[in-house]
């Protein structure tokens, strides 16, 4: 690994062979390592043991790899975990319901273990700046650490690209961010997929409703993209741990 911190993987992997030859790769990877081929025994995992990162088989049992993205993507303890779904099934359409359900990447079985350990590597890259504790827009408050977001004290859960969206949004500071530049900063890797930014639409107006009033604070800049209301009642109202930003 790139860093002296020894980060914690989950494996959930339903094919022992495959399991086991994870366990070694991501070892010898200096990753610490988790395993567990069951949907159920690795909810209790995730919450027990809180890892960095979850790579696991879309055909999980008992649960199923969507269900249990779902689930841990509404929990503010776990939403945060990166995870890395695993599949038989290389038809887009699949890898668009595992992306949208909260998987960070698609990876198609038989792959290359090379590939894998770039995308755990590039998924570290993403994770937050622990310089920065919370970030806050107007009456929008986004905790980076806790992997949550609340309006006026009150929690909303979000998916992580919606939570990725106003991430972006609120660290741009009110400048303008293209649907182009958008697409690149959340889905990455994901383009290749086809997908149009009419998905940034998609995503961003479930965002605002989810928002409630305080989703009118994203506007759309017309034949651009998207900024967040910026002002100086707003400015005064962040919250960083370290000076400068």
């Amino acid at each position: 690994m790139e860093t002296g911190l020894t980060l914690k993987v989950l494996v959930a992997e339903q094919d022992k062979e495959l399991n086991l030859h994870l366990g070694s790769v991501l070892t010898e990877e200096e990753f610490e390592v988790l395993q567990t081929t069951n949907g159920n025994e690795l909810l209790q995992l995730v919450h027990k043991e809180k890892p960095d990162f979850i790579i696991m088989d879309r055909m999980i049992p008992v649960i199923g790899g969507l269900r249990i993205c779902r689930r841990i993507r509404t929990d503010p303890n776990i939403a945060y975990i990166p995870i890395i779904m695993l599949s038989d099934n290389e038809d887009v359409s699949e890898r668009i319901l595992a992306l949208d359900a909260g998987a960070d990447d698609y990876l198609v079985k038989p792959f290359d273990m090379d590939d894998l350990i770039a995308r755990l590597k590039a998924l570290k890259r993403r994770t937050v700046n622990p310089k920065i504790s919370v970030i806050r827009a107007g009456s929008i408050e986004v905790d980076l650490e806790r992997w949550t977001t609340s309006v006026e004290g009150t929690h909303i859960i979000l998916t992580s690209k919606e939570f990725n969206l106003l991430k972006e949004l609120i660290e741009a500071k009110g400048r303008v961010l293209t649907r182009d530049d958008l697409l690149e900063r959340i889905w990455g890797r994901e383009k290749e997929l086809d997908i149009s930014t009419r998905t940034v639409d998609i995503h961003l107006s479930r965002l605002r409703f989810k928002l409630g009033q305080a989703g009118s604070q994203i506007l759309t800049v017309r034949n651009v993209g998207y900024r967040i209301d910026f002002s100086p009642a707003w400015l005064a109202q962040r919250s960083f741990k370290h000076e400068g930003y």
